[in-house]
């Protein structure tokens, strides 16, 4: 028994393209370049690993995939670079509170707990940003140079 495919009615609208144009060829993105989709997901996922599980899964994307694509060796630098500076800032959080704590357990709680969460706050602030942007098919965008160290290119 085989199916015929019945043409559509007339009046009704024709199934339209995904706007991201062929899954299996990718997006083209400005400068004229082409992004395969698997780059753009494993883009994303570097993002939201960092995000979960700190530079563990950024790592990984960007050691297997940095051949790969300049694409995708962009973002996966972009989030390793923001996931280590992110754990550096918490590193000094932790010395501020124990220079603190000698002093006052209450200074050291009330001075380090708001300065951690504005840090990682605009950690995830960034990284949210990356992640939008691997998913439009675009380059990162840097966050400013007092709050970004540049450790993987």
């Amino acid at each position: 028994m085989t199916s015929k495919q019945t043409p559509p009615r007339p009046g009704l609208p024709l199934p339209r393209r995904p706007a991201g144009g062929d899954p299996a060829k990718g997006r083209t993105v400005r400068e004229g370049r082409t992004v395969r989709e698997a780059d753009v997901t494993s883009a994303s996922y570097a993002y939201l690993g960092a995000i979960l599980s700190g530079p563990v899964i950024p790592l990984v994307v960007y050691l297997v995939g940095r051949r790969r694509s300049p694409f995708l060796r962009a973002h996966a630098a972009m989030a390793l670079n923001l996931s280590l500076t992110g754990i550096l800032y918490g590193v000094c959080c932790l010395i501020l509170c124990g220079l603190l704590l000698l002093d006052s357990m209450t200074v050291a709680l009330a001075v380090a707990i708001p300065v951690a969460l504005v840090l990682w706050l605009n950690m995830l602030r960034y990284l949210i940003r990356g992640f939008a942007a691997a998913n439009r098919g675009e380059q990162p965008e840097a966050p400013p140079s007092w709050i970004y160290g540049q450790m993987a290119k």
